[in-house]
């Protein structure tokens, strides 16, 4: 007997089709660019030129999965920094602020019970009491369906 798969399993695959989907998108962007591309055009890194049509067919491949990996870094990573970078200390302050209020809601009444009690009692005593409610009255049995009655048309209730 097979279990079912855990929600966390599902989220996985997801974020992996994720990461496929966004990874082949650049790549086909970035082929039909490199095919694309004007004879004169120069890059400039860091003061050094980079002539994009003198590249050779390794260098090529290098520069196009540079540019699919920092894609995929920058769609799925920065996301998840920011999540644990912001998210996680949000959320656990949140958490100490519950449990801050959860602790004097206790003391609170730790402290007033002997005036919960009173209030309690008081209001069992001053309550209007109950009456029990009568039965339901019987219901009328369900009309017995007559099978080959003749009915005349002219009667008003026929």
């Amino acid at each position: 007997m097979h279990s079912r798969p855990s929600p966390w399993r599902w989220i996985g695959w997801l974020l992996m089709a994720g990461i496929l989907v966004v990874a082949l998108t650049t790549a086909i962007s970035l082929a039909t660019m490199f095919n694309h591309i004007p004879p004169d055009l120069i890059v400039t890194v860091d003061g050094e030129q980079i002539d994009l049509q003198g590249l050779h067919a390794g260098h090529a491949w290098l520069v196009f999965g540079a540019v699919v990996l920092a894609l995929v870094i920058v769609v799925i990573v920065v996301p998840l920094a920011l999540l644990f970078g912001v998210g996680v200390p949000l959320l656990l302050a949140v958490l100490g602020v519950v449990a801050a209020l959860a602790c004097a809601a206790v003391a609170i009444a730790v402290v007033g019970s002997p005036v919960i009690l009173l209030a309690l009692l008081v209001w069992w005593a001053v309550r209007p009491k109950k009456t029990p409610a009568a039965p339901p009255a019987p219901s009328a049995p369900p009309p017995v369906p007559v099978i080959g009655q003749h009915t005349d048309n002219t009667t008003p209730f026929a």
